[in-house]
């Protein structure tokens, strides 16, 4: 989130991400009930395939524009597709595309307003490829893609001074050395292969929990880690990320530290943890490499929701807001509540919303949400760092 506007430009740029927010819905709403008073006729199922959803808005750093994700259904009518879109942030014209792909997604502007970081799904087959890093250039020129990684990134954060870029991925070594293996093989004057790899699709289950909803089967051998990869500036710049967090398990909601030295990001370094309460272990890592260091335990469940657990950092770089539910007692479902933590040695969490009776952050599951989008719902810091707001 950008954090170098004066207080005035932050928190009109703040009412008016909270403004575009809500008027997306209050727009579509109010078109399918134009449609159906003029047709007269029930909604039906059918219908869900001319609905257009829009999701994850980004407000440009200068405040003048916002940036968001259009999801439609696909001419097949058996997916969806998402492209990135801008209008300006004072209306007065009408959204324009921005990126012509049929899986474009996570739109962020980088720190000085001059490129759009996104995620770039190509298809094979007719089946959407990994997802890779994308670029836009705000001052005109096409996108370009400029990572490779054979289980693809997602959840770019860029760097405070705009030059570095944090993300995820699945990739492991032996991927890796499959990629090139095979890219050698390709070129041209290359031997050709004896035998062709073949990767068996049989699966040993080991774990209570294997699969997800949307998501497909889990792979303990392919952990999600925290990667690092110079910005780009056209496409003929060559870049090659590096890998920043290794071991057996998943890291997550990555953020840098205000002087971008530091990487922030949460794991819960349980083998199996649905056996135990929800929880998850804040850690601080060099940007530049080294070794991970536990700051405190989040004795909260944070896994829900499109922003559960999802950190942001406060404008003075000390303290991080989130969202999540206390795990104790034990209920069938707990209100989440939204809290802030120190970034300092076995701090605990503060509840800034206990005497608020309602959800924060609540969502919607089923193609009546914003399905495909992407983005993580975070608490909003007022420029001044004395409040926060939460969609």
């Amino acid at each position: 989130m950008g954090k170098r506007c004066r207080s005035c430009l932050g928190d009109f740029m703040l009412r008016h991400s909270f403004v575009i927010r809500h008027s997306c819905f209050v727009i579509f709403l109010a078109l399918c009930i134009g449609t159906a008073f003029a047709e007269k006729r029930p909604i039906t199922e059918k219908d869900l395939f001319d609905f257009v959803w829009i999701g994850d808005p980004q407000v440009s750093p200068d405040g003048s524009r916002i940036a968001f994700v259009r999801v439609t259904v696909n001419e097949k009518k058996e997916g969806y597709n998402t492209s990135i879109w801008s209008v300006p942030l004072a209306g007065g014209e009408a959204p324009h595309q921005l990126t012509k792909g049929n899986h474009d997604s996570a739109p962020r502007w980088s720190p000085d307003g001059k490129f759009l970081l996104f995620l770039r799904a190509a298809e094979k087959d007719g089946k959407p490829e990994p997802a890779q890093l994308a670029i836009l250039p705000t001052a005109g020129g096409d996108s370009f893609v400029f990572t490779d990684l054979p289980k693809g990134a997602g959840n770019p954060v860029w760097a405070p001074d705009g030059k570095n870029i944090a993300f995820t991925s699945e990739t492991n070594a032996e991927d890796l050395a499959k990629q090139e293996k095979k890219k050698n093989n390709e070129k041209p004057g290359s031997p050709p292969s004896a035998t062709a790899e073949h990767e068996s699709d049989v699966r040993v289950i080991t774990r209570a929990v294997y699969r997800q909803d949307n998501e497909g089967y889990a792979d303990p051998k392919r952990p999600t880690h925290i990667w690092i990869v110079t910005a780009p500036h056209s496409a003929e710049e060559k870049v090659k990320p590096r890998q920043l967090t290794t071991g057996r398990f998943d890291e997550e909601n990555a953020i840098w530290s205000k002087d971008g030295s530091q990487i922030y990001f949460t794991s819960s370094r349980i083998d199996e943890p649905y056996y135990d309460l929800p929880r998850t272990d804040l850690y601080s890592m060099p940007a530049a490499g080294g070794k991970p260091v536990k700051i405190t335990t989040i004795d909260l469940n944070t896994q829900f929701g499109p922003g559960g657990g999802a950190l942001s950092l406060s404008p003075d770089g000390k303290q991080v807001a989130f969202v999540a539910a206390t795990n104790q007692p034990i209920n069938s479902y707990t209100e989440p509540d939204l809290w802030v933590l120190d970034l300092s040695p076995n701090a605990k969490p503060r509840n800034i919303t206990a005497n608020f009776d309602f959800d924060i952050d609540g969502f919607i599951i089923g193609d009546s949400s914003s399905p495909r989008a992407g983005g993580l719902n975070k608490p909003i810091w007022t420029a001044d760092g004395k409040g926060l707001i939460a969609v």
